[in-house]
């Protein structure tokens, strides 16, 4: 059997603590929607270093994320959790294993320490401990709590004309590590499209604010294009598209790849079909 992969390496580049990667340089995955665990595994193989397991948008109750992180941890891929909202998903998808949280629709700074609280431990959060796979089912815990407050990510995503008229102090909040932008959400807020030059001054507006605090920054990228484009800008995490959004491309393209090779070659047989027949009258 082919493969349909023509690249030179397929191999996994894992990034388990986000922490480090982001402050070595840019780390680059993609958002999962699909239910399928298998598709964690296939974009860790591929190399997406780092997978947003998206409960916001997708059908993924916290049974569904415990199997997506183990499937992503199985093949040394990295797995972050996109929470609904502020609440009981942030620490069950830390004591799941997941490497670290996106919090959608900040708004305040009173919002970003209602997250820090709730996923850091004491002194600076208030965590509690959990048997669960990160701290090894209970049998690991001697130096957890130090581990995961090192290595665990805390992104916080600034996309309404709310969030974005507190960005400053957002980003001033100690216990994040990423300030990320949601692109589309944050043009439907601000009553415009995405790529205007209102949008691109409120996305410029984040990036400052969240490098002037020594926060990171994080995009929501169309393709590997725009991701260049604002990782030169500063951004060090940039998420590609979606899994879904992968498939279907994909498929789109080989399909009408097939449809336009198999016109061509029904040409190519009529033309050949006439000539034998100009050939046989004469």
């Amino acid at each position: 059997m082919s493969s349909a992969y023509s690249g030179t390496t397929a191999a996994p580049r894992p990034v388990p603590n986000l922490r480090a990667a982001l402050a070595a340089g840019p780390v680059v995955g993609t958002f999962q929607v699909l239910a399928s665990a298998a598709v964690t595994e296939v974009l860790a193989l591929a190399g997406a270093q780092v997978i947003i397991l998206d409960a916001e948008h997708a059908a993924l109750d916290v049974t569904a994320l415990e199997h997506h992180v183990r499937a992503a941890r199985s093949v040394g891929g990295c797995a972050v959790v996109r929470v609904p909202e502020i609440g009981a998903y942030l620490s069950r998808s830390l004591d799941l294993g997941a490497a670290g949280v996106i919090v959608p629709r900040v708004e305040t700074a009173a919002q970003a320490r209602q997250v820090v609280e709730a996923v850091r431990f004491p002194p600076l959060g208030a965590r509690g401990f959990g048997a669960g796979r990160a701290s090894g089912f209970g049998l690991q815990m001697a130096g957890y709590r130090q581990a995961a407050d090192a290595e665990t990510a805390v992104v916080v995503m600034v996309e309404t004309r709310r969030g974005l008229e507190n960005v400053h102090e957002i980003a001033a909040v100690d216990g994040i590590d990423v300030v990320m932008v949601g692109p589309a959400d944050l043009a439907s807020s601000l009553g415009t499209e995405v790529g205007s030059a209102q949008h691109a001054a409120a996305v410029e507006t984040v990036f400052d604010a969240a490098l002037a605090a020594g926060r990171h920054v994080g995009m929501h990228c169309a393709d590997a294009a725009e991701a260049a484009t604002y990782a030169a800008r500063g951004a060090r995490l940039l998420l590609v598209a979606t899994d879904s959004l992968f498939l279907a491309g994909s498929a789109a393209r080989t399909f009408d790849d097939a449809a336009s090779s198999l016109a061509q070659q029904q040409l190519a047989t009529a033309g050949e079909e006439q000539l034998q027949g100009r050939r046989f009258l004469s």
